[in-house]
């Protein structure tokens, strides 16, 4: 009987420990970025909010997907930032994930606080609003004051993605080569050259999420507006104070002929009233002016994309447009590394529709073509950008994620749009109907077009869109030499697009570009900015 009993437990011991998420099973969660050394206060919307006040004991999430409830339970540690006291706090929420794969959370017993409110928004990270995998923003209002946490329970099926096809054995390069010599495979197509690149970096920040819009919706009646007519009257009277005092100075001088006009002629005088016609000659003036501008302004735009050669175009991003609600439920889900793609982005139906953006998926067969709409707009600008600086060649691009994401062949990323491989430029036009080794002899080869791929990457770089390029150690090397040569070494775009070039070996015959989550895709998770510095 005791060996039946033991048995019985063991069993049920297994049984428990291999049920699958999601049948209200509890799971452990975790912080989304680091506790910073002393608490922050970012801007979120309307409000001021503080991060980093808060310690997580404890704590429990739960999904039931029968009745699509979400329960977070255990206990949360708050510093207050004014009063300076530490206050255990119960935590117990729940809430119903509705269809678009969000739930707003609240209390079901006290805080054990008083004149304390707390609430969250679940975020699903699952397939149709399936929240096994999920990310909660957790939200406490307290001496009218906003403190944030964010925590996140990641099923590990969703980690481990899709098995990558075995590779073929790496071959050793013979003395005095590199394994990147005359390469003109594509180094991202399944087993096709036996690497794995490794581009993922240590580190990674929060999810976007969409804080402003939360505390509307899960606080009741939240005090802590943020004092946002305070920034507005120390910007305004700057920049009124010098509009204003040349009007002042203007009028007074033309009043006075005003007054004495009026009084002397009286009766029927109205020839000295043509004083007007003065004030309308320097109006007159001055369009005229606006005009010669803007026609010398169109002249210099012709002027530059005929002597893109020779002259350093603009590195000028237009304002992205405002994406809309629709973006902002399904698009990038998660990591870089462990996501997935809703409602992709169709960029070789972009290329299609819009053969002006100069863009060129080179391997369409793969169905690899799809992203998000910010990686869209930005590689239609670079394509255009290309067009200037490098008028034989379009943007040539390779992998950037499947349709629906998850992994993709050898790839440690490119599961969830926000990565695009792109072919470097050369001088001989041959060279770019594949992804071509810039490299020969551990150096960079003379067909490579340094400068124009300098332009390029200051471009991206530019459009604040970009989170990271890598690209191979010696061709950053020698990018870095040609900045130091042309005296950019001191200019801020210079040296944050150095920053942003990430040296990684196996990107030899093509960049890797990585766009950041930005507030559209509320369900990404960013990973952690590049260290400071050029790297140089």
């Amino acid at each position: 009987m005791g060996r039946l009993l033991s048995s019985l437990l063991i069993l049920g011991l297994i049984v428990s420990g291999c049920a699958p998420r999601g049948n209200n099973v509890p799971a452990s969660v975790r912080d989304t970025a680091p506790t910073p050394e002393q608490p922050q206060i970012r801007q979120a919307g309307n409000y001021e909010v503080i991060e980093g006040a808060t310690q997580l004991q404890g704590m429990e999430v739960a999904f039931d997907k029968g009745t699509s409830k979400i329960t977070l339970q255990g206990k949360i540690q708050l510093k207050t930032l004014d009063s300076k006291k530490t206050l255990p706090i119960d935590i117990q929420l729940q809430g119903t994930s509705d269809i678009q794969g969000f739930a707003v959370m609240k209390p079901v017993g006290s805080v054990g606080v008083a004149d304390m409110q707390v609430a969250a928004k679940a975020t699903c990270l699952g397939v149709e609003a399936d929240c096994s995998s999920n990310f909660i923003d957790i939200y406490i209002s307290y001496e009218d004051r906003i403190y944030h946490h964010q925590v996140e329970s990641v099923e590990d099926t969703m980690e481990m993605g899709e098995e990558p096809k075995q590779a073929e054995p790496k071959v050793t390069p013979s003395p005095g080569q590199t394994a990147q010599e005359d390469d003109e495979s594509f180094a991202d197509e399944d087993g096709d050259d036996g690497h794995e690149e490794m581009d993922i970096e240590e580190g990674a920040g929060q999810y976007v999420g969409d804080i402003g819009n939360d505390i509307e919706k899960v606080l009741d009646n939240p005090k802590p507006k943020a004092p946002a007519p305070k920034p507005a009257p120390s910007a305004s009277p700057k920049a009124e104070e010098p509009k204003k005092e040349t009007p002042k100075q203007e009028t007074p001088k033309q009043d006075p002929p005003k007054k004495d006009t009026p009084k002397q002629d009286p009766p029927k005088k109205d020839d000295p009233k043509k004083v007007p016609p003065k004030k309308e000659e320097p109006k007159k003036d001055v369009p005229k002016a606006d005009d010669k501008a803007k026609d010398d302004k169109k002249d210099d735009k012709k002027d530059d994309d005929k002597k893109a050669d020779d002259k350093e175009v603009p590195v000028v991003v237009a304002n992205p447009p405002k994406f809309d609600l629709v973006a902002k439920l399904n698009q990038a889900i998660g990591t870089v590394n462990a996501g997935s793609l809703e409602r992709a982005t169709d960029i070789l139906g972009y290329q299609k529709a819009y053969p002006e953006t100069n863009l060129k998926i080179l391997r369409p067969d793969r169905l690899t073509h799809f992203g998000t709409i910010e990686m869209a707009y930005l590689v239609a600008k670079m394509g255009k950008y290309t067009k200037a600086i490098a008028p034989a060649h379009p943007l040539r691009m390779g992998d950037i994620s499947k349709k629906n994401g998850g992994r993709l062949g050898a790839h440690k990323s490119h599961t969830n749009g926000l990565d695009a491989d792109i072919a470097y430029y050369f001088k001989a036009d041959k060279t770019m109907t594949n992804f071509a080794s810039a490299l020969k002899g551990g150096k960079p080869i003379g067909d490579w077009m340094m400068a124009q791929q300098w332009k390029l990457f200051k471009y991206a770089v530019s459009s604040k869109f970009v989170d990271r390029i890598f690209i191979h150690p010696t061709l950053k090397k020698s990018l870095c030499t040609y900045a130091q040569n042309q005296g950019e070494m001191d200019s801020p775009l210079a040296k944050e697009t150095l920053r942003r070039l990430v040296s990684e070996v196996n990107h030899y015959n093509h960049f890797h570009m990585r766009v950041k989550c930005s507030e559209s895709q509320i369900r990404c998770r960013q990973m952690a900015d590049p260290k400071p510095g050029t790297g140089c």
